[in-house]
């Protein structure tokens, strides 16, 4: 067995091991089904469906993906070819369509998320997604945490979105998750400055229970 290591996605192998990874990692918060289901329509199959030459894994070095880096260049094309691409092969099944049904009103929220394309809280802020237009999402199997990977594949993301043009990234997390934000902080992101849900919270880069952080590339 050779050391693990940081390869292109490749949809053939490793779909399956992306969603594993997107499962068992997902917020506790959203542990359980069908919010788990519902959120990789969000957070994971959307990116390597629309843009696979952007995703990144981490290689156990055996061939077995055991985390992924994922995101765009352009968050703003991303969110329309969300629309007109990627939610014409949602599973009705998996994700209802949002509305005042009896099933799963508790997650209109996460469905509507699905069929119109919310991939960023910039969305509604062209200025800043002019600035930052690209966003990634980082996930690693926890037997594969603290041993430095993570920030090596922020840094192969990174130089990507150079490749392409992208002069800013940005994400967003659990606003509760320090460790999460100091791990960011390290890496050069901070807390986009600017007052996101309309002064509700009081504080700059919030928009609910999540946070933006902003980094110039």
């Amino acid at each position: 067995m050779t050391e693990p290591f940081i390869r292109p996605y490749n949809p053939a192998a490793d779909f399956e091991a992306c969603l594993h990874i997107f499962r068992t990692t997902i917020d506790p918060s959203l542990a359980f089904e069908p919010a788990s289901t519902i959120g990789s329509y969000i957070w994971c199959r959307p990116y390597i469906h629309l843009s696979p030459h952007t995703c990144y894994v981490l290689d156990n070095g055996s061939g077995q993906a055991v985390g992924y880096i994922i995101g765009t260049e352009t968050t703003a094309t991303f969110s329309k070819r969300w629309k007109s691409e990627f939610v014409p092969t949602v599973e009705l099944k998996n994700v209802p369509k949002p509305g005042l049904d009896r099933a799963q009103v508790d997650l209109q929220w996460m469905r509507e998320a699905v069929y119109n394309g919310e991939c960023s809280t910039l969305l509604p802020f062209p200025e800043l997604l002019e600035e930052y237009p690209a966003h990634l999402h980082i996930d690693i199997l926890p037997a594969f945490t603290g041993k430095g990977w993570g920030g090596k594949m922020v840094g192969v993301f990174e130089d990507r979105m150079r490749e392409l043009g992208a002069e800013g990234v940005h994400l967003g997390m659990v606003r509760t998750n320090e460790r999460a934000k100091a791990f960011y902080e390290r890496l050069g992101f901070e807390v986009c400055g600017q007052v996101l849900d309309g002064g509700t919270s009081g504080e700059v880069g919030r928009e609910g229970d999540a946070v933006c952080l902003v980094k110039t590339l």
